[in-house]
């Protein structure tokens, strides 16, 4: 109950600091106004006097280089919605404010760059699927070279790799105007006898721009471009100096935190907040500081977080081992500090991006915890897109999303009765945890017997086979293996066939023997599992003593009513969903192969806002994100956090 009630408190903490960019949200963001007009005047000021002769057009250049850096922070701050209020009657300036602010940028038109954006922050780090990655380049003309090529790489993922995605196809038209209206201004502009204006008040500017913001948006912010987690995956870097300079984002972090925060409220919300993100490991620097890591010195950027209980990152692969024919065990190099904490039995998610999708996998990991070593093994399957690239396509040094630990097979289990023996039985693949468990348990002083019963389908098939017999010499007296091979093989004398009730009360001579103090794992396909379950509870086994690996569902089971969802996107299509009040709307539709516009699907970007029309839907804390307070009264919820209480209708709309 303590427990329980520490977790409670700790929410609470959580939410109530999470809660305070409310506070610092204003009505209208007159900051980023007033910039808006600066760079106007500026720009005016700056050619003026180069054409007079007051100002050596080198200077200008550099002026103006800054300056459209500076336009990008209004572009920046209308595409998050920031510098209006939802509701506001103003709400439609926004949009006019981003697209004459983006002029200076010359390749990024606005609403496509809000599009883009968004999916930066729904993915960041991600190699695959956040377009302002760049974590691979090394050198520093690799890193200049990249932050040069990423506007022309935002136009050629929209036409080739998120060319399906809707949101993307509907920037195209904006997208082909601005550009001409650029090129085509910028052909009569040399026409006419002004190249060295052009290229002085505007490509060199706006390639120094382009420089600029991919060095400080993207690159140094964000490295070293591993963690995924919402507190670890950008950093903060302290400095009254940088802050002015930078127009705020050296506390980059608590933009993406809070993407509807104006620039100038960064700092404001940082230090409301410091408290609570040194408290979970937050990359937080400053080089006057002795008390804090130098500028790209944080080891919180790559490290598992909170001191090693939870991986959200990209993991490089340290070794690959051939198993079988069809099977590969695959191990991680840890990063930076401790090593991952897991229980004997647990999984991890490995997600990759494989032919246009993105595709995520439970593996369990199959080494004893204390080793220090993160191992998972795969076998390859007809039609699993995931593990059959694992097998054929990994190489050592290639990356993988990792998240986890998960699950709650574990040894040693809580909740099951104390004992000094234990029986495992695994079919195929699910010798993973079970193999992790084994070493645990034969390393446990309290564990005297192991028994383990492995079914396959051959002797080739055997996953671990030489690790199994080296543990067998290694624990002889307390290490027991029962193979059952499925298919006849020359020379095989041990057990061939299907377990089943029989054969298992044959193996375990339940008539003679009294197992009632015995822990059972159980992993493997769903026939084994269930066959094995029931022939133990047969035997009397106690349920607290039947442990059965099962990956939990990516839908929440539906519990109660599910109520209509009537919901009209904006390209003028029209679904009905049935969504029980403890799922999302979101989720539901995905299932439904319904495409709502997101990206995120936490909360955080705000993309799938959406307005209630009709119907009552849960309340979404403060603590989000994506919507600013005044939102949920206007009408507008977020479809990944939209929980219906009643019959709703929804209609898509930006606010």
């Amino acid at each position: 109950m303590n427990s329980i009630n520490s977790q409670d408190q700790q929410k609470n903490e959580q939410d109530a600091y999470e809660a305070m960019w409310q506070d610092s949200i204003p009505a209208i963001a007159w900051g980023t106004i007033l910039l808006f007009f600066g760079v106007i005047f500026g720009y005016t000021l700056t050619i003026s006097a180069t054409v007079n002769g007051l100002l050596p057009y080198p200077v200008a250049t550099l002026i103006c280089g800054y300056l459209a850096f500076v336009s990008f922070t209004v572009v920046h701050d209308a595409g998050h919605g920031s510098i209006f209020r939802t509701g506001s009657a103003l709400k439609p300036l926004e949009s006019l404010l981003g697209w004459v602010s983006c002029i200076p940028l010359l390749l990024v038109p606005y609403r496509f760059f809000q599009k883009i954006h968004n999916r930066h922050h729904a993915f960041t780090n991600d190699p695959e699927r956040d377009p302002d990655y760049f974590g691979g380049a090394k050198s520093w003309y690799g890193i200049v070279l990249n932050a040069m090529y990423i506007p022309f790489k935002y136009h050629w993922l929209a036409v080739t790799e998120f060319r399906h995605i809707k949101v993307f196809r509907d920037t195209y038209i904006s997208t082909v105007i601005y550009l001409s209206l650029m090129f085509g201004s910028m052909v009569w502009t040399v026409m006419a006898g002004y190249g060295l204006e052009l290229l002085s008040f505007a490509l060199i500017p706006g390639a120094i721009a382009i420089l600029i913001l991919a060095l400080f948006f993207d690159f140094f912010p964000h490295a070293p471009h591993k963690a995924l987690g919402r507190y670890h995956d950008t950093r903060i870097f302290i400095g009254s100096w940088f802050n002015a300079i930078l127009l705020g984002q050296n506390y980059h972090l608590i933009h993406h935190m809070y993407p509807r925060l104006p620039w100038y409220k960064y700092q404001e919300v940082f230090f409301k907040i410091e408290p609570f993100l040194k408290s979970v490991g937050a990359p937080v620097e400053d080089s006057y500081s002795p008390h804090l890591p130098d500028f790209l010195k944080s080891p919180n950027a790559d490290r598992f977080q909170l001191e090693g209980q939870f991986a959200n990152m990209l993991l490089t692969v340290s070794e690959i081992v051939r198993l079988t024919p069809s099977s590969v065990s695959i191990s991680f190099k840890n990063p930076e500090g401790a090593p991952l904490n897991y229980r004997a039995g647990q999984y991890v998610t490995i997600s990759k991006w494989i032919n246009g999708l993105q595709e995520s996998r439970c593996y369990s990991l199959c080494g004893n915890p204390d080793s220090g070593v993160l191992t998972i093994g795969v076998k390859a399957t007809n039609g699993g897109v995931m593990s059959n690239y694992l097998n054929q396509k990994l190489s050592v040094g290639d990356s993988l999303l990792v998240q986890g630990p998960f699950g709650d097979f574990i040894f040693p289990n809580n909740g099951a009765v104390q004992t000094e023996e234990i029986v495992l039985i695994a079919g195929g693949s699910g010798i993973t945890p079970i193999l992790a468990i084994a070493e645990k348990a034969l390393s446990s002083a309290t564990i005297k017997s192991v028994h383990l019963i492995f079914t396959n389908q051959s002797i080739q098939q055997v996953m671990f086979l030489s690790r199994l017999e080296a543990m067998q010499k290694t624990h002889p007296q307390q290490f027991k293996v029962t193979h059952i091979l499925s298919e006849q093989h020359n020379g095989w004398t041990g057990l061939t066939g299907r377990l089943n009730d029989e054969m298992l009360q044959d193996i375990l001579e339940f008539d003679t023997q009294d197992w009632s103090q015995t822990v059972f794992y159980i992993c493997g396909p769903e026939g084994l599992k269930t066959t094995v379950n029931k022939a133990l509870k047969a035997q009397h086994i106690p349920e607290n003593s039947i442990q059965i690996e099962q990956f939990i569902s990516s839908i929440t089971k539906p519990i109660g009513e599910r109520h209509k969802v009537d919901i009209a996107l904006s390209d003028g299509q029209k679904h009905t969903l049935l969504v029980a009040s403890n799922q999302t709307v979101l989720e539901v539709a995905k299932v439904k192969g319904i495409e709502i516009p997101h990206a995120c699907g936490v909360g955080t970007c705000g993309s799938c806002k959406i307005k209630v029309d009709s119907g009552n839907v849960a309340t979404i804390p403060e603590s989000i994100p994506g919507l600013q307070r005044g939102d949920q009264k206007n009408g507008y919820t977020l479809a990944c956090q939209c929980r219906p209480l009643s019959s709703l209708q929804l209609s898509e709309g930006n606010g």
